[in-house]
């Protein structure tokens, strides 16, 4: 009575004792005895130890093919594991490099409108001034050195080219579009 399955073949040379099968006398087994393969009617000890050797290569064997069919499992499921973190790792640092790409384009944003708000404040610095010396200048000019003040502090300097015309200085139009002539009544 073999109870294992038929669909596991292995090729395992048996070796058949050419005496006749010997009955041993003394090893009857016992009613209800839980060993089938043991001493089975009509075969010798011999046989019977081979056919368990048997039968317990064809568990191993299906063991081996139960753990080998488990191995390979898992190492699918590590390696769809390595390819979904690879993945997520990857974008990760396509992310990461945006971020730092848009904040290097930040930084120097940042960088511009602080250099431009420095000369914005500048200017407005050098505009307080002179908008300051015009009403000194007013206040003095209705008093009665202060036209001559006004006159010296906005007219510009001519400068003789060579070939005798008159240019004002780049410096003095450029102050000069800012400054109003003053008209007395």
């Amino acid at each position: 009575m073999n109870t294992l399955p038929e669909e596991v073949q292995i090729a395992i040379p048996i070796i058949k004792p050419t005496l006749e099968k010997v009955q041993l006398a003394g090893q009857t087994l016992p009613p209800g005895f839980p060993a089938p393969f043991l001493f089975a009617d009509g075969l010798s000890s011999v046989e019977t130890l081979l056919t368990n050797i048997q039968g317990l290569l064809k568990v191993a064997v299906d063991n081996a093919r139960v753990q080998e069919k488990q191995i390979q499992q898992e190492k699918k499921e590590l390696k769809m594991e390595l390819c979904r973190e690879r993945e997520l790792r990857e974008n990760l640092e396509r992310q990461l490099t945006a971020e730092l790409q848009s904040r290097a384009t930040i930084q120097k944003r940042l960088k511009k409108e602080k250099k431009a708000k420095r000369k914005l404040q500048e200017a407005l610095e050098f505009e307080s001034k002179r908008r300051e010396q015009v009403e000194q200048a007013l206040k003095q000019a209705t008093s009665g050195d202060g036209l001559r003040m006004l006159n010296d502090a906005g007219i510009p300097e001519m400068e003789v080219d060579h070939n005798g015309t008159q240019h004002e200085n780049a410096a003095m139009q450029e102050n000069r579009a800012y400054i109003k002539p003053t008209i007395m009544y």
